[in-house]
């Protein structure tokens, strides 16, 4: 039986970098039998510098490995951005309620990220690349403020392949991407109604996108949210996360809007 307490010593297998700030890690599995599914996360340690909550950005069906993409913005992550390969990062999880992919089977998918919010969504991507079938349409929105912060850019031929991907920037330095907010792409495309929607990125992107899937006439109930909030414990003890009567380490971070909606505490990150 796994001891959801402990931590599990795992070795960096590759560093790869990600966008101008940001880094991709490859590690061995915590455990035999190590599984995850998209929107999960671990909680990352590194003695003397702290433990932190990162999502699994890697393929949810890969048994060897698995992956941790990290922008560097404070102590934890610093220290990792100077890890090399063959050191270890303590690691223990996963943890959290994910994106219901599940339901998903056979059905319209709307995927919505901003900003950094793309590496938790990755896996789900990365299902549907290698699944075509196992999803109706999958439609991919990303915003994010230019070229340099895109993420995973080598894997968007492969991901065009069976997602409708879509990409916005605010300050783009050419003229191959939309210009503007991710919202915009709203205004472009018109998303089935009956889409299931999984949504990630900084929590002010939140109430506009939602308002426009309302306004596409999504429901809801079918709208699902990952949310960033400072988890310590993963296990709802210390109560740093709470929104409402709810704890984002426990019973999120996955959220639908149907459950948060009536909340308004959601909307800024703590």
């Amino acid at each position: 039986m796994i001891n959801e307490y402990k931590t599990y010593p795992c070795k960096i297998l590759k560093i790869e970098p990600e966008g101008v700030d940001s880094k991709n890690f490859t590690l061995t599995p915590p455990y035999k039998g190590f599984s995850f599914t998209p929107g999960q996360y671990v909680m990352v340690s590194i003695p003397g510098f702290g433990e932190g909550a990162i999502s699994i950005s890697s393929d949810m069906n890969e048994k060897k490995f698995f992956q941790l993409t990290v922008r560097e913005v404070g102590t934890l992550t610093s220290e990792m951005h100077k890890k090399k390969k063959g050191d270890t990062l303590g690691i223990r999880g996963p943890y959290g309620r994910p994106f219901p992919i599940k339901a998903a089977k056979g059905k319209n998918i709307l995927i919505v990220v901003g900003g950094c919010g793309i590496p938790p969504i990755r896996p789900l991507i990365l299902d549907a690349t290698k699944n075509p079938n196992k999803y109706k349409k999958v439609y991919v929105f990303y915003g994010a403020k230019n070229e340099d912060v895109l993420f995973f850019t080598k894997e968007y031929p492969k991901w065009k392949k069976v997602c409708d991907l879509n990409i916005a920037l605010e300050n783009p330095k050419t003229k191959k991407y939309q210009k503007g907010m991710v919202t915009s792409l709203f205004d472009v495309k018109k998303i089935p109604t009956d889409a299931i929607a999984y949504v990630c990125g900084p929590p002010i992107m939140y109430k506009f996108v939602i308002a426009k899937m309302i306004d596409q006439g999504l429901k809801p109930e079918n709208i699902f949210m990952s949310l960033e909030r400072h988890m310590d414990c993963a296990q709802g003890v210390c109560q740093h996360c709470a929104i409402g009567p709810y704890y984002v380490c426990k019973d999120g971070p996955v959220f639908s809007y149907a459950e948060l909606m009536n909340f308004k505490s959601w909307l800024s990150p703590i």
